[in-house]
């Protein structure tokens, strides 16, 4: 590569660098997103390998502060706990911060490959409740003060900690003595079997499976979900598909829950709130149920009068339920 080559490249790196910058930037401070205010912990450990960020309260409300525990969506997949920033919540977590409330936002085990993200972002669920209960006291959390939220792949890992219990899958495992006050639900699957046989994904693997094999075998996503091929081992699949479905653990004792979810969403069908919602119904378990007209997955589509409405539910549910 010649010298003048070689600042042609530089320079369009520089370029690229910069104009990335320039739209980072642009999004943070045109979107009012949470890390812009007050005092944040970041990357701080709750475990091997995994990290927990901390928004503290923007104004101090209550004696002590009560507590939201938010976990990231992604399919399983990708995402990162940064993404609280992102504009379809932020108004409602400024707004929570304002009232004296303290967000805790941790990361967790990613699919990869080779290994299933099942259980362990189960299990980092619950080890990320455990970090807040053994430290509340040094951040003079509420620990009668504490709800959990999470948005599609995270609202599944939110009910999986509200719904079911950690010595499902932690051997001797103590019951964390934290009474959680409700649940957020944000366009999360509660059920794998719809979600695993919904139409959306024969489409997808139809055509992953015209892709050459070795690109079909890398973007398989049914494998990176399931550690194994679900087409040869269908008993496996079963026994996994009810062991990681949220519903399944439903009872008449669990958490309020506060759902919203678009009805356009192709994705994570908007059946399975309706059906959670009518199933806590049936229960008589405290739930709110939002549908959102012509809006697709990750809010896409909405108006600004529903986005403002989404920030409003949130907000108003989790006030609803502070423990006095």
């Amino acid at each position: 590569m010649t010298k003048k080559i070689r600042l042609y490249v530089l320079l369009g790196f520089a370029v690229g660098l910069l104009t990335t910058v320039a739209l980072v930037a642009y999004v943070v401070y045109t979107n009012d997103v949470p890390i812009t205010k007050g005092d944040i912990e970041y990357n701080i450990p709750y475990k091997k390998d995994l990290t927990l960020d901390i928004y503290q309260p923007t104004r101090q409300i209550y004696p002590k502060i009560p507590v939201v525990i938010f976990f990231h969506g992604g399919g399983w997949i990708t995402g990162r706990k940064e993404t609280i920033n992102i504009n379809r919540f932020s108004g409602a977590i400024n707004e929570l911060r304002e009232k004296g409330y303290a967000i805790v936002t941790p990361n967790y085990t990613l699919a990869t490959r080779k290994k299933s993200p099942f259980p362990d972002c189960i299990i980092d669920a619950f080890e990320a409740v455990d970090w807040v209960e053994m430290n509340g006291h040094s951040y003079q959390f509420d620990l009668n003060n504490v709800g959990l939220m999470g948005e599609s792949a995270g609202a599944h890992i939110a009910m999986m900690v509200a719904y079911s219990k950690p010595e499902k899958f932690l051997v001797d495992q103590v019951p964390p003595a934290t009474k959680f006050n409700y649940l957020v639900d944000i366009y999360g699957p509660n059920d794998l079997d719809q979600l695993y046989h919904m139409k959306t994904m024969d489409t997808l693997n139809a055509i992953l499976e015209k892709l050459p094999d070795p690109i079909h075998k890398h973007l398989d996503i049914s494998r990176y979900l399931f550690g194994f091929d679900p087409n040869h081992d269908t008993t496996r699949v079963r026994s996994f598909i009810d062991r990681y479905s949220p519903v399944n653990y439903i009872d008449s004792a669990s958490l309020s829950t506060l759902l919203i979810h678009g009805n356009k969403d192709q994705i994570v069908p908007v059946d399975q709130s309706i059906a959670l919602s009518k199933k806590l119904d049936a229960l008589q378990v405290n739930n709110e149920l939002h549908l959102l007209d012509n809006v697709n997955h990750a809010f896409i589509g909405a108006s600004d009068g529903q986005k403002d409405s989404i920030q409003q539910w949130i907000v108003a549910f989790i006030e609803k339920h502070y423990n006095e």
